[in-house]
């Protein structure tokens, strides 16, 4: 719950309007009709309740495209809200159900609509989380479903996640660019969005990497660690990607 302390101000003395200024993690609902519900009594509230609908809808958009470009990996079924922990405010930790954050949505459908850039590290968060809960559909689970939602994150949005992912990153580049057409631009951290369809292969080989090490995780450790220590670890990918059975 957040709980701020605000002045009620006129917006003019013969305007009959009045204004309350928001914080700047709520500057997302502008446009966004709210209901305001007074709670009488001896301490009396006014509830500002925002019409969310709009970020649903923006998940579920979300959430067909990654239908599409998981397509070769397998069929995540349609879009559930109840999978998720979905909160106004990104929560800063998570256990069970991935989190959403309906300010990420309704930034995102503000960039749509008003033909403003798009907020990456909103759009990184909502993808990540999405696929993670698309993952365990898919048969990974707990880490290694968390490390491919990481990665899809990146390279859709283009926005580095941190927190040691540097050897992921790398390896999901190398096998989505992998095995693209020449003439097209390759894939990766710049991936455009307009075309899932073109991420299915890649995407399908990044899941497969990402399943192996779940299968075998001494594996995942070992390549975390001949990477740090600057080995080409390419070579040892493809071979693990042809034993996999996907």
């Amino acid at each position: 719950m957040v709980s701020l302390t605000r002045k009620v101000r006129s917006a003019g003395r013969t305007s009959g309007s009045i204004e309350i200024t928001l914080p700047p993690e709520m500057q997302a609902l502008e446009g966004i009709e709210c209901r305001l519900i007074l709670r009488d009594g001896a301490r009396p509230e006014i509830v500002i309740q925002p019409d969310i609908s709009i970020a649903s809808a923006v998940f579920a958009e979300q959430w067909d495209k990654l239908r599409v470009a998981f397509h070769q990996i397998g069929d995540i079924g349609p879009f559930r809200l109840a999978d998720f922990d979905v909160s106004f405010l990104p929560p800063r930790h998570w256990s069970e159900k991935p989190p959403l954050s309906y300010r990420d949505a309704l930034a995102l459908h503000h960039a749509k609509h008003a033909a403003v850039e798009i907020d990456p590290s909103g759009l990184s968060y909502v993808i990540t989380f999405l696929t993670v809960g698309a993952a365990y559909r898919l048969g990974l689970e707990d880490r290694y479903a968390l490390v491919f939602g990481v990665l899809v994150g990146y390279l859709v949005s283009g926005l580095c996640a941190g927190n040691g992912t540097d050897f992921e990153e790398d390896v999901a580049f190398q096998l989505l660019a992998e095995r693209q057409d020449e003439a097209q631009p390759p894939l990766g951290a710049l991936f455009k969005t307009a075309r899932w369809e073109d991420a299915q292969e890649g995407f399908r080989r990044i899941f497969g990497q990402v399943r192996v090490w779940q299968e075998h995780p001494h594996l995942y450790e070992e390549h975390r660690r001949l990477w740090s220590g600057n080995v080409n670890v390419q070579s040892r990918v493809d071979s693990l990607w042809e034993d996999s059975t996907l």
